[in-house]
């Protein structure tokens, strides 16, 4: 059996999952600590010895090794322009890139062959890399009832910063809308409102982990669950057009279980568990880490096509857009 590991970072804390001969732990550290202390981490990360890691990608990339990256595909992963680094994730890339662990990084779903190229037109984040941990953990979960092939079925990610929805149609992702282009989520505004973007003008990286429920409840009142769960359907009933009516519902995140049974009123519903402990992307990531080196979840994670990921998350913005986007890269490049 391969000894693997899948490494995630969230807003709220970042977790290293080890798998080997079915048995598994995780370690969960917050995300300030981390930011604080990035080498601690990294030394965390490589006492556990394992064979392959996978993870830590960011708004993600078709399969590398971290040792092969280059600065501006690290970039890519985290689209941080501000000195000021959020949580902590480029510093730790960086320095297990200079270590050479063999560490790879894990694709987001922009990068998919299997989502249509429309459905990822002028988006960026249409589902970071650890969304698509969760779904093929999920797809994982699944088979233990329904064939591969044959599932159809939606997955909300609703954590403590974002929320997001991914549509599976036999065991493939097909859409997805992520959480800073989809709804308000407990912490993220998700997608901004264009007229407010253009009054706002330019604002920090830090500002996208703002304005949402919480910030809400906070300024105008109200039940936290039953608004957050608004958007949740929303979002479910937003991707469930994609695949035709889901068989199932799943359920992933900080807040999956407190929202469980009001899903449940609209659809067959499932949390998502995996294998028990641990936070659900750094266990799909350990599930891919484990299928790129052949081991036993590699079928699963083929027939997603996870391997034929391609190309940037820049691929799909209008001419118009890529050109401004690009311009603003070329001088902050130049000047750093």
């Amino acid at each position: 059996m391969v000894r693997s590991a899948g490494v995630d970072a969230g807003t709220d804390s970042y977790e290293i999952f080890l798998i080997e001969n079915g048995d598994c732990c995780a370690e969960n550290f917050k995300s300030e600590r981390v930011k604080e202390d990035p080498y601690s981490f990294v030394e965390a990360i490589e006492s556990y010895e394992a064979e392959i890691y996978a993870g830590l990608s960011g708004y993600g990339s078709p399969i590398k090794k971290f040792s092969q990256l280059k600065d501006y595909e690290l970039f890519l992963m985290t689209l941080n322009l501000d000195d000021e680094r959020s949580i902590g994730l480029r510093s730790v890339m960086e320095m297990i890139r200079e270590k050479d662990l063999n560490f790879y990084t894990i694709p987001g779903i922009i990068h998919l062959p299997t989502v249509p190229e429309w459905r990822k037109f002028n988006k960026i984040d249409i589902g970071t890399s650890d969304k698509l941990c969760s779904a093929v953990l999920a797809v994982l979960q699944l088979s233990e009832e329904v064939s591969v092939e044959k599932q159809r079925f939606i997955l909300a990610e609703v954590g403590h910063g974002f929320s997001s929805f991914v549509a599976i149609k036999n065991g493939k992702i097909v859409d997805s809308i992520g959480g800073t282009s989809g709804f308000l989520g407990y912490r993220s505004i998700g997608s901004m409102d264009a007229e407010l973007a253009y009054l706002i003008k330019e604002f920090p990286k830090k500002m996208i982990f703002s304005g949402g429920v919480k910030s809400f409840v906070e300024e105008y009142g109200g039940k936290e669950l039953e608004i957050l769960s608004e958007f949740v359907l929303k979002g479910l009933k937003a991707v469930e057009v994609s695949i035709g009516k889901a068989d199932y519902c799943i359920l992933s995140g900080r807040f999956a279980k407190a929202l469980e049974k009001m899903i449940s009123e609209h659809y067959d519903t499932q949390i998502l568990e995996g294998f028990g402990i641990g936070k659900q992307s750094a266990q799909g990531a350990g599930v891919i880490a484990n299928a790129i080196v052949g081991g036993e979840f590699e079928p699963i994670v083929r027939h997603m096509e996870i391997f034929s990921a391609r190309g940037t998350i820049l691929d799909y913005l209008s001419s118009d857009f890529k050109r401004k986007v690009l311009e603003k890269l070329n001088l902050y490049f130049r000047s750093n």
